[in-house]
C-alpha cells in the first residue's frame, strides 16, 4: 500500500492523538509529527512518550508546552516562527486538540496573523462514546466538564432541558455520583445515560440505563476509576411510563398526601406539577 501525504505546509496542525489504544494513531499524524519543524505539547513528557512509542526522532527539534494557561507570548512566539516560514504541530495529551483541551486562543492569534490551521482528523471519545452508547446520534450537544459546586451544577442541567438533542459531558471520578444524582433530579431518575469509562483500552467499561441504576451500580464500586464520558437521551424522546407512575402514585398515598405525591413524582420524573396532577387525577379516577 502506497499513501501519499501531502506536502507538509508553513501551518500549525492540531494533531488528534490515541485516547487509550495507540493503534488508533492515523498514518497522517506519525507524518506530521515525524516532519514538522517544531512540536507544541499540552505536556512535552507525554508527547515524547508517544513519540517514542511510535519511534520517531526528534531530531534536536524543539518540542514546548502550551495550554490555557500559557501568557500570549508563548503565543507570539509561535507567530514568531511561522513568520521564518516554519510548521508547527500542537498536541493534546489524548484525543483531538481544543476538544476540552488547550489551543483555542493559539488557533484564533495563528488564523488571525493569516496563517494556516490545519487539523488532523483522529480519535475523540466524544465520537467515540456517542456512536456505541445505543442513544440517537444524529443530533448531539457536547457541554465539556458540567460546573463544580452543586447549586452551578442544578443551573447549568436545567438551561439544557430544552436543547433537542442527546446530551454529551466528560466529568471525574471524584464527581460522578454527584453529577448524576444532580442530572437525575433535573431530567428524571429515569431518563437513559450512558457512561463510558476508559475508551479504547483494554479495561473500557460501558454502563448503560436509567439514572436512578446507574447510580446504584457506581456506588456498589469502592472507587471509580478513569476518564468517564456521560452520554444524556434527549428529555423530548422520553414519554412517561404510566405503569411506574401509577404504581408510585398508589405508594406515595400510603403515606403522603396527594400534594406530597404529585410534588415528589414530578421531582422524580422531571414532569410539571400540572401534569403529574393530571395524571393523578385520571389514575384514582380509573
Amino acid at each position: 500500500m502506497i499513501i501519499k501525504y501531502p506536502v507538509i505546509e508553513n501551518a500549525l496542525y492540531l494533531v488528534s492523538t490515541p485516547i487509550g489504544t495507540l493503534a488508533d494513531i492515523t498514518y497522517r499524524a506519525v507524518n506530521v509529527l515525524q516532519n514538522v519543524d517544531i512540536l507544541i505539547a499540552e505536556d512535552t513528557r507525554v508527547l515524547k512518550k508517544l513519540m517514542n512509542l511510535l519511534d520517531i526522532d526528534l531530531n534536536s527539534r524543539k518540542i514546548f508546552s502550551y495550554n490555557d494557561n500559557s501568557i500570549d507570548v508563548v503565543r507570539s512566539r509561535c507567530i514568531s516562527e511561522l513568520d521564518s516560514n516554519k510548521s508547527l504541530a500542537l498536541c493534546s495529551d489524548s484525543g483531538t486538540p481544543l476538544i476540552s483541551d488547550p489551543g483555542f486562543k493559539l488557533v484564533q492569534k495563528v488564523l488571525n496573523t493569516g496563517y494556516k490551521v490545519i487539523s488532523i482528523p483522529g480519535a475523540c471519545s466524544i465520537l467515540v462514546a456517542l456512536c456505541q452508547s445505543g442513544l440517537s446520534s444524529d443530533k448531539f450537544f457536547f457541554g465539556g466538564f458540567p460546573p463544580k459546586k452543586t447549586n452551578h451544577r442544578i443551573k447549568f442541567f436545567n438551561n439544557l432541558l430544552s436543547v433537542p438533542s442527546t446530551l454529551i459531558f466528560f466529568e471525574s471520578p471524584k464527581r460522578i455520583i454527584n453529577t448524576l444524582e444532580d442530572l437525575g433530579e433535573v431530567f428524571g431518575y429515569y431518563n437513559n445515560i450512558v457512561i463510558c469509562r476508559e475508551l479504547t483500552k483494554s479495561f473500557e467499561e460501558n454502563i448503560r440505563g436509567k439514572i436512578e441504576a446507574v447510580i446504584k451500580i457506581l456506588k456498589q464500586n469502592n472507587y471509580v476509576k478513569g476518564e468517564i464520558t456521560i452520554i444524556v437521551e434527549n428529555k423530548n424522546d422520553i414519554k412517561p411510563d404510566l405503569n411506574l407512575i401509577k404504581s408510585d402514585f398508589f405508594n406515595l398515598l400510603d403515606n403522603n398526601t396527594f400534594k406530597d405525591a404529585v410534588i415528589s413524582i414530578s421531582k422524580k420524573y422531571s414532569l410539571s406539577k400540572k401534569q403529574v396532577y393530571n395524571l393523578g387525577l385520571k389514575i384514582l379516577n380509573k
